[in-house]
């Protein structure tokens, strides 16, 4: 990761806490995923909204991006970006057709 940047251990102990539970509780499959990836930087707003970015899954749909400034003090900035972003089941593959087994060949004398 580069330096700077640290992924929010409230971010990932959510995500850890939601996929227990839903492990411990047998629910059906929804038609999607929704997930979330926190980044803190020193630097800027873009630097850690890109950050933030690069850590979501391929496949996944970004829903919504939020970013804060916090004032950490002696005037100096930290920002937090928070990335949502959803994931659709990849489809099931239909097995392939297999052909019908053909009759044996007849031996002719």
């Amino acid at each position: 990761m580069a330096r700077g940047f640290r992924l929010s251990a409230a971010g990932l102990s959510g995500a850890l806490l939601a996929g227990a539970m839903a492990a411990a509780v047998a629910l059906p499959a929804g038609p999607a995923r929704a997930g979330s990836v926190t980044a803190e930087s020193i630097f800027d707003r873009q630097a850690t909204r890109q950050q933030a970015r690069s850590q979501v899954p391929k496949g996944a749909t970004v829903t919504r991006t939020v970013c804060e400034d916090l004032e950490v003090g002696l005037d100096n900035t930290r920002y937090r970006c928070t990335v949502y972003y959803t994931m659709t089941p990849a489809p099931t593959p239909t097995p392939a057709a297999t052909p019908a087994p053909s009759a044996p060949a007849t031996g002719q004398p």
